[in-house]
């Protein structure tokens, strides 16, 4: 089965089937929204790729239940947030001490799982606008914004063969253009 492009109900179809290309795709379009629930939620970078690998086997063993394609994105999230939770709480028993303020945030049961869903959405179209965005801007807002590390003016002008007083002009020339791309997508 061809899969590039194909609509979420092919792609069940394909995984619920045993194909592998479809399960591929299907990780890939969905990947970016698991781990964006999972940065939320304050994990460092082992705990998010524990919990994507939980997601994987629990939507892989229950794809086949599910009832309509087109939920496929809120289902998916909804797992997430469930691995997530069951992680925090594991951590919280091994360290025997209460969860930090953050933590509690995103437990609380005034939290709705729909919060965190437009949440991961909104990431989503940022994160294509960003793919849509041409370099250097792409390069430097990812540096700035989306990067582990904390990078100063200084080293981000050196890394570009800026002055360090031109990255902040070209910073906000490049969020004008993300800005005006995110419009243009209904953002």
């Amino acid at each position: 089965m061809t899969t590039t492009g194909a609509s979420d109900h092919a792609l069940i179809a394909g995984c619920v089937n045993g194909d592998q290309q479809a399960w591929i795709q299907l990780l890939d379009r969905y990947k970016r929204q698991i781990y964006g629930v999972t940065v939320r939620f304050g994990f460092d970078v082992e705990d998010r790729h524990d919990v994507f690998q939980a997601v994987c086997l629990e939507t892989l063993k229950s794809l086949s239940s599910l009832r309509n394609a087109s939920s496929l994105r809120y289902w998916i999230i909804t797992i997430t947030v469930r691995q997530c939770s069951l992680l925090l709480k594991r951590k919280r028993q091994e360290r025997g001490r209460e969860l930090d303020e953050a933590a509690l945030a995103v437990l609380d049961p005034g939290a709705d799982t729909m919060q965190i869903y437009l949440a991961a959405e909104r990431e989503k179209m940022l994160r294509e606008a960003m793919e849509e965005l041409p370099e250097p801007c792409r390069s430097l807002l990812e540096l700035l914004f989306f990067s582990d590390e904390r990078t100063s003016y200084l080293d981000v002008g050196g890394l570009f063969g800026w002055s360090k007083d031109s990255v902040g002009s070209a910073r906000l020339r490049c969020l004008d253009k993300v800005r005006k791309i995110l419009e243009r997508k209904g953002f």
